[in-house]
């Protein structure tokens, strides 16, 4: 029976990638590098009101540039 055996474990093929167990912190301090990053970036564009993105017309000079040009025309 041994050699049945032994053609019963070489037919068995290795599933996945093997990582190394000294890359798990690395792997680890990565992602928490990417989640703070994207969480920071997140905060900055959806609450800092010095950015104008959407929604601060207020803070738009627009109508100031466009007065300026109608009178330089005139």
């Amino acid at each position: 029976m041994r050699p049945s055996q032994y053609l019963l474990n070489a037919a068995k093929k290795a599933s996945g990638t093997k990582v190394p167990l000294e890359l798990t912190p690395l792997f680890m301090a990565v992602g928490v590098a990417l989640m703070s990053g994207t969480w920071f970036t997140y905060k900055k564009l959806t609450y800092d009101d010095s950015l104008r993105i959407i929604h601060n017309p207020d803070q738009s000079s627009l109508e100031e540039v466009l007065a300026e040009a109608d009178k330089e025309k005139k």
